[in-house]
């Protein structure tokens, strides 16, 4: 993500830099507050969005150029032209944004919802996928849906801090391709937890396991050798509080390394929303890099 923004910044900025003077100053209150009229946005709007972009207001010294890279609001028009590019009616475009936990209502410019529709179509599958997964957990498609959302918003925060999951779903992999549960070593289990615990940090997320009520710590679940009787339970939470997600263990997945398996969709769920945040930042510049030329 480091060099997206180093490219935006001087695709918004070395244009500028021979019709301006060197002191940039933002647009004129009077036309931006004109500008927001029109689009139905008060000012914080416009900062929360130039803030998810990591774009400055004062990079842009008139409307016109900060219109070039929010791009054109949706209309009834562009969105029909949208739903022919991707052979979709507008109940299939609700129903394939809700599948991501997201809605139209969220989308004001049509670039932006072209970029997410792209991206949520060739995903589609993918995410249907880990939600099958996720389900023999009891882990609901809300639910699913839920953690997606706030991962975006964990990556929204800082554009590298998911770009660590890759490596931990590779190291996962490594650790848990084994039949036999016995044969893991003291310092198989410390390696798994360790990338647990890694990527529960890094998913700025609080998760607690329980048997039959009873907390258990990570590394006491790994090294038990036969299920416990009774019902092994887990919740994952926000750093806020926030109940993401229930889940239970059955019996069957914890006899087996299947578990380990089938919980690497949680480690999916992560890639996901890290590759949506790029996304959606590579489409902004693309966009921007068209509209100032």
């Amino acid at each position: 993500m480091v060099y997206i923004k180093a490219m935006l910044m001087c695709m918004l900025t070395i244009p500028f830099l021979f019709n301006v003077p060197s002191a940039q100053a933002a647009p004129s209150e009077n036309e931006l507050n004109q500008y927001l009229t029109e689009i139905g946005w008060t000012k914080q709007d416009l900062m929360d969005y130039l803030d998810y972009y990591e774009i400055p207001l004062d990079d842009f010294s008139t409307v016109e150029e900060l219109k070039e890279i929010m791009g054109t609001p949706i209309n009834s028009k562009n969105l029909q032209q949208l739903l022919t590019k991707y052979g979709l009616t507008e109940k299939e475009l609700n129903e394939l944004m809700d599948h991501f936990g997201d809605n139209l209502n969220e989308y004001k410019f049509i670039e932006d919802l072209d970029a997410t529709v792209e991206f949520y179509a060739n995903y589609d599958k993918y995410m249907a996928e880990i939600e099958s997964g996720l389900k023999e957990f009891g882990i609901t498609e809300e639910e699913a849906e839920r953690f997606f959302t706030y991962l975006t918003e964990v990556e929204e925060k800082n554009k590298d801090q998911l770009d660590q999951i890759a490596t931990n779903d590779t190291l996962w992999e490594k650790v848990a391709n084994v039949e036999d549960p016995s044969q893991l070593s003291d310092e198989d289990l410390d390696e798994m937890v360790r990338i647990l615990e890694q990527t529960i940090a890094l998913y700025e997320v609080k998760m607690n396991f329980k048997v039959n009520g009873q907390a258990v710590t990570l590394k006491d679940l790994l090294k038990m050798e036969e299920p416990p009787a009774g019902n092994l339970s887990g919740s994952i939470y926000s750093t806020s509080g926030e109940l993401l997600i229930d889940f239970n263990i059955p019996k069957e997945y914890f006899e087996s390394l299947e578990v380990v398996d089938e919980g690497e969709d949680i480690l999916h769920l992560g890639e996901i929303s890290d590759d949506y945040v790029d996304h959606m930042h590579e489409e902004k510049y693309e966009d921007g890099r068209k509209g100032l030329k």
